[in-house]
């Protein structure tokens, strides 16, 4: 029996939906769909009820549904464990970054973990908040920085301090924002986020409270395109002000000062996680860095 099938028969159960299990399990419904058929050919026990409106759980089905989670508590609780009988925990942690190292304060972390934790090396990716939700629900990130809370219950996350965000502007633009008004900005080319993106939906609620539209000029998902595209005069964007102020100092950008916008930076991971050694023993470290 497949710990992968039995995953598969929890979340189909949970989401009563073949469609919405597999986006959730990032699987096709036709890959969800064998593995509940593969599932119920061993047990020799119809799981689910299918109908045009979804899957309904049989009496056996709910009965088995409580085994399952049962068993993938113990498969997960017996690899915790063997990691914690190590007399030195050793091991690799799967990092997602969503702004520079800098201002998240790696190096501080990679130097406290090196004198506490020793044994726990970091493997860092930068991508945006809406992809390391993803990549956290797929299990192919352990933990990552994320901006506002997370929008899936499935996943915890740890609010670390506000990070203020301003509008930037090319300085070659500077004659085109004279009102400072959002009419003004609405008429501009904007550099948007091509996925889910708090600050994307600061500037989309502020555009329709006011009965404004937009042009989405350029959609990317990396921070670092946006900042060199607002740069080099192509459009404007909602970023992190600690990033800008380099291109401030050089007269490389303007920031519309009418308005500031915050985000609350957070620490993320899976709920089901929350019992993995390394996780146990990185995060007290990551967050004693922020309380200082």
């Amino acid at each position: 029996m497949e710990l992968l099938h039995l995953r598969t028969f929890v979340v189909v159960a949970e989401e009563e939906n073949l469609t919405r299990a597999a986006q959730r399990l990032y699987l096709t419904p036709p890959t969800v769909s064998g593995h509940i058929k593969a599932l119920e050919e061993e047990l020799n026990v119809t799981l689910f009820v299918r109908s045009s409106t979804g899957m309904q759980l049989t009496e056996k089905g709910i009965l088995l549904k409580e085994k399952a989670l049962a068993t993938l508590n113990a498969a997960q609780s017996l690899v915790n464990h063997a990691t914690e009988l190590q007399e030195n925990l050793i091991g690799q942690v799967q990092f997602g970054l969503n702004a520079h190292p800098r201002l998240l304060r790696i190096p501080q972390l990679i130097n406290k973990l090196e004198t506490e934790c020793p044994g726990i090396q970091l493997e860092l990716s930068s991508s945006s908040t809406g992809k390391l939700l993803k990549l956290l629900q797929k299990q192919q990130l352990d933990i990552g920085f994320i901006f506002d809370p997370s929008p899936y219950p499935e996943i915890d996350s740890i609010p670390l301090v506000n990070v203020e965000l301003a509008i930037a502007i090319p300085a070659s633009w500077q004659h085109r924002i004279q009102q400072q008004s959002w009419e003004e900005l609405s008429h501009l080319h904007w550099i948007c986020n091509n996925g889910y993106c708090p600050f994307q939906s600061l500037i989309e609620a502020q555009f329709e409270k006011l009965g404004l539209t937009f042009e989405r000029l350029v959609m990317s998902d990396d921070e670092h395109t946006k900042l060199a595209l607002v740069r080099d005069g192509v459009g404007i964007s909602l970023l992190e002000y600690d990033a800008l102020e380099e291109d401030i100092r050089q007269n490389r950008i303007i920031i519309w000062e009418k308005e500031r916008f915050t985000a609350t930076l957070h620490l993320a991971y899976l709920r089901q996680r929350n019992e993995d050694p390394l996780l146990k023993a990185l995060l007290p470290v990551a967050l004693d860095i922020w309380k200082s």
